[in-house]
């Protein structure tokens, strides 16, 4: 297969799904990093009682998100002790589980399971929710592609709140096993100035722990108030920040983000980036988007209003989970998709912002095109 087939298949299998079998799963746990639903559910369908691979890597190094459909034509099977993954028609090619982290089966000085703590995403993307709460829950207003709530529910797999003491070890921990390069930092919506002392007390305690002058990773905040809180933020000693706007096109944004968009405008998430830039530099702030919820065109006005900013952009493309307002809806097609993330990676390309690849990269991201799409055109 050529590269550019490899990203074509990785947009199929998420907006696909895919499925198993048994005897690909074995040393999923021991051998092989498992899901640990540390946020989101990303399946098509819950699994409470079946442990399932959290990504897995094509043969050009690109990662996938598993997302389990049980109805879907791919699967990954074990045939002469390899992994091979079909389409139901032929074989496509082999894949790899990822190493499951030797930090997993340890604890904390507090007994607690590290890997309730932290979970790694991709190949080297240390992942902490600091709180799995969200506050538009409780108001019926949350994001209409939202699980946090019902996936906490379900498999109860991680501590919905983590001491700051806890995750500096966890950090320690990770950072010692050689394949982690970074960190993402997020939780849920709650109380803005507790949220900005929080965030900087994590930050710092990960630094004092793992031994980082400045840590490798990105924060994703709720919009920022003022200058003043994103150089608190810069101060406490993380490289980058982002901030999760979700939707570009404003009237959907609100449709779409009912309780979010209330308590946060279109035009403070701009303003925040735009702060944000200034504060960081440029390829250090990133824009989030849900991909896959809106016309490709206003997606599209999104990435080059966020990078003429000098902010990178991270669209996540959407699953319609299982608890979310949007269960049971379609993604586009795979064509959609790769047309648009192709033309958005060139807008990146032609305003020239740094990669910021040594904060995010495409081995944190199994399910995000953009780095897929850029290393196709050679920024890796």
């Amino acid at each position: 297969m050529e590269r550019h087939e490899f990203l074509e298949l990785k947009t199929e299998l998420l907006i696909n799904g895919i499925k198993s079998t048994p005897e690909a799963l074995k040393g999923l746990g021991s051998k092989y990093k498992e899901q640990n639903h540390g946020l989101f559910g990303w399946d098509f369908e819950d699994h409470a009682n079946i442990a399932l691979p959290d990504d897995f890597a094509l043969p050009d190094d690109t990662i996938v998100q598993f997302r389990r459909n049980s109805r879907s034509n791919y699967l990954i099977d074990l045939v002469n002790d390899q992994l091979i993954l079909s389409n139901g028609k032929e074989n496509l090619c082999q894949v790899k589980w990822l190493p499951r982290p030797a930090f997993y089966n340890k604890k904390t000085t507090s007994n607690k399971e590290m890997v309730k703590i932290g979970q790694i995403g991709g190949e080297d993307c240390l992942f902490f929710c600091y709180q799995n709460f969200c506050s538009h829950f409780s108001k019926n207003e949350q994001c209409l592609f939202c699980n946090l709530v019902s996936t906490s529910q379900t498999y109860d797999s991680v501590l919905k709140k983590k001491a700051t003491q806890d995750i500096g070890e966890v950090a320690k921990a990770a950072f010692s096993e050689s394949n982690v390069k970074h960190v993402l930092l997020t939780g849920g919506c709650f109380k803005h100035q507790k949220e900005v002392e929080l965030v900087t007390d994590i930050v710092r305690t990960i630094s004092e722990h793992a031994g980082l002058n400045r840590v490798p990773g990105t924060i994703l905040p709720s919009p920022a108030k003022n200058l003043d809180e994103i150089e608190k933020y810069y101060d406490s000693g993380i490289n980058a920040i982002g901030f999760s706007m979700e939707i570009w096109d404003e009237m959907l944004y609100r449709a779409i983000c009912p309780g979010k968009s209330k308590s946060f405008s279109h035009d403070e998430f701009v303003n925040s980036i735009r702060n944000a830039v200034e504060v960081f530099g440029e390829g250090n702030v990133y824009g989030v988007f849900v991909m896959g919820l809106e016309p490709r065109e206003t997606f599209l006005d999104g990435v080059r209003v966020l990078t003429s900013l000098g902010a990178n952009v991270v669209p996540f493309v959407w699953s319609p989970n299982p608890g979310s307002k949007l269960e049971g809806h379609r993604a586009p097609t795979s064509k959609w998709y790769l047309e648009t993330i192709m033309e958005a990676a060139q807008i990146v390309i032609e305003a020239k912002i740094p990669s910021g690849t040594e904060n995010h990269c495409f081995k944190c991201d199994g399910n995000s095109l953009l780095h897929d799409a850029l290393r196709l055109k050679g920024i890796e």
